[in-house]
């Protein structure tokens, strides 16, 4: 396919894109019996203390296994607030084992940590070598003076575990749920279960009960096996993605075992319904069944008591425009190209929640790093062949029900050789990133990692008029990123994929780089110019060749740009584990408007 230009691109898009994709809980109501009185005071006397769960920690030497958080401080006004020592983010963990014991923590666990100071907690040290897997609440609030709550819940905390050959971080899950009253459905897309092995954590962090079902189904949503379930508060259960089976520990869970469930070789969907008040939060645990990858993703909550419209009998307007409602990217697309010594291929798995309509009309299309569509689904006579199943494809574009789902492969999209860029989608009606994944695969190590999309439209546009911005278009964060070695030794590095995603603007980026460390700002620099849909990547090395960064010290890179709204999101490589891991960086005011006391 020839690239297509931008604004010709862009003349078939009809219709308002004021509209935002979905936020994970709509239409909900406080409800304040399910938190606990916040900790002691130590900020100020009324600051606002939000939630996130990490619903699998664990600390056990004989499973090889540790866990870590990775705190990131993002709590600061303006531009250059974090350069004020006294703008600092209070965090208390809480950890609880799977039945629901809390992990007794010095001072309470408490840590009150400067702006951007990235800080790694390791969960064995704090626990003093206890023994034991669960789940963890991670409460956050400013220091007083500053900001009136955190800006982002998705870049507040980060769980990571790590293993002889192993490494991967997922963000804490947000639990605004937990202030919440009403019924989710609570899904994410699995990648094909003849290629992995996967574990199902299920954590109530919650002090009520929480009680529901939990369904896996294949691509087209038949359901394969579905049980209750019964969370006390605080407990933990694990799962086989397969079977529904319970296992009794992460030994039992992480060891692969054949596939015991053909339907669900080529892969699909698990839901877990909240029959209760009280929702639990969840993360998948991936293992390839060849190759070692060790990945984790989680789910997303969406309102299950909101009316559905039935579908439409098409997407498309006069002349044929598409009035798309929501945009969603990821600059994660990789075929055959090559960095760091590697060569990087991606697929994606995009699924439906039930949600406002019967029906989620798709429309994918690849951008490159000029900012052109190198493809588009409704421009591409062979689409349906470049879809598993293509039974799920409809006038050009991908059509799911609810809890449907599908693959696409980057290497069978009509890309030119050693291709790398943006992945967007334009959907009716409006949907949320975290139902979407990419999986990008390092060819040599044979190992993969999965992450989740970006929301884009009006939902990146709203972050701009938050209080104390300082009118920034773009204030994204990364963190995890280690720097060690030197060309052709390299020990650590990252891969940053950045992309403009203007649309109906011509605002051009001229983004500017910040690495962060335990003590702060480290470096700085800006990129160039990003054309509206450009994506391109940079080597973290290429782009701070005298940093060096400590064994236990990650960093965390933030971007700026005044005028145009652009992402940023990380592979991390680990060459002496040959492994990789994915993180898709999210905005400092993300969740601002959103979750709140």
């Amino acid at each position: 396919m020839q690239p297509i230009d931008r604004r010709t691109f862009l003349g078939s898009l009809a219709g308002s894109l004021l509209l935002a994709s979905a936020p994970a809980v709509s239409a909900i109501k406080p409800f304040a019996g399910i938190l606990k009185a916040p900790p002691r005071p130590v900020v100020s006397p009324d600051a606002c203390w939000l939630d996130v769960a990490g619903p699998f920690v664990t600390s056990n030497a004989k499973l090889g296994i540790s866990t870590q958080f990775v705190l990131t401080a993002t709590c600061f006004p303006g531009m250059d607030g974090f350069k004020d020592p006294k703008n600092q983010t209070a965090y208390q963990i809480v950890m609880y084992d799977a039945t629901g014991k809390e992990i007794k923590l010095d001072n309470n666990g408490r840590y009150d940590i400067p702006a951007l100071h990235t800080t790694l907690v390791d969960v064995g040290e704090i626990a003093h070598g206890q023994e034991f897997w669960g789940g963890a609440r991670i409460r956050l609030a400013p220091s007083a003076g500053q900001v009136q709550h955190a800006g982002d819940l998705f870049s507040a905390g980060f769980v990571r575990w790590q293993t002889n050959s192993n490494f991967d971080n997922v963000h804490a899950h947000p639990a605004a749920p937990q202030q919440a009253i009403g019924h989710f459905n609570y899904s994410m897309p699995l990648p094909a279960l003849a290629d992995y092995h996967c574990m199902f954590c299920l954590f109530n962090p919650n002090d009520i009960p929480s009680l529901g079902t939990i369904r896996v189904v294949d691509r087209m949503a038949t359901t394969i096996v579905e049980r209750p379930y019964n969370l006390p508060p605080h407990q933990s259960l694990l799962y086989s993605l397969e079977t529904l089976k319970n296992f009794d520990s992460p030994g039992e869970g992480l060891a692969v075992t054949p596939l015991q469930e053909k339907k669900m070789a080529g892969g699909g969907v698990i839901v877990v319904h909240n029959t209760t008040e009280a929702v639990s939060f969840a993360y998948t645990v991936m293992k390839s069944r060849q190759g070692g990858t060790f990945t984790v993703d989680h789910p997303l909550h969406f309102s299950a008591d909101v009316a559905t419209k039935p579908a439409r009998v098409t997407p498309y307007g006069a002349n044929k425009s598409y009035p798309v409602e929501a945009l969603l990217y990821t600059p994660l697309l990789f075929s055959g190209q090559r960095f760091g010594g590697l060569e990087f291929e991606s697929h994606f798995y995009l699924s439906a929640s039930q949600w406002l309509e019967e029906a989620l009309w798709l429309m994918p299309f690849v951008t490159t790093g000029e900012g052109d569509i190198a493809w588009v689904s409704s421009k591409d006579e062979r689409f349906p062949d470049r879809i598993k199943p293509a039974a799920l494809t409809d006038q050009g574009l991908i059509k799911l029900g609810a809890f449907q789902s599908v693959r696409i492969d980057a290497r069978d999209l009509p890309l030119p050789p050693a291709f790398s860029g943006g992945f967007g989608l334009g959907t009716i009606p409006k949907t949320s990133h975290s139902l979407l994944k990419v999986e990008v695969h390092a060819k040599e190590w044979n190992r993969s990692a999965i992450t989740h999309f970006r929301p884009g439209g009006a939902t990146a546009k709203a972050y701009r008029t938050v209080e104390g911005r300082d009118g920034l278009a773009t204030d994204y964060v990364v963190t995890d990123c280690q720097l060690s070695g030197r060309p052709g030794a390299r020990k650590r590095d990252s891969i940053l994929a950045v992309m403009n995603i203007e649309f109906q603007e011509e605002h051009v980026g001229t983004p500017k780089l910040q690495l962060f460390g335990p003590n702060g700002l480290i470096a700085e620099k800006s990129i160039g110019e990003f054309k509206p849909l450009a994506c391109r990547h940079f080597l973290l090395s290429d782009l701070f060749p005298e940093v060096q960064t400590e064994v236990g010290h990650p960093t965390t890179v933030r971007m700026q740009d005044a005028n145009a709204m652009m992402i940023v999101s990380a592979v991390h490589l680990d060459y002496d584990r040959k492994d990789l891991a994915l993180e898709h960086g999210s905005d400092r005011h993300s969740t601002f408007k959103d979750f709140h006391c």
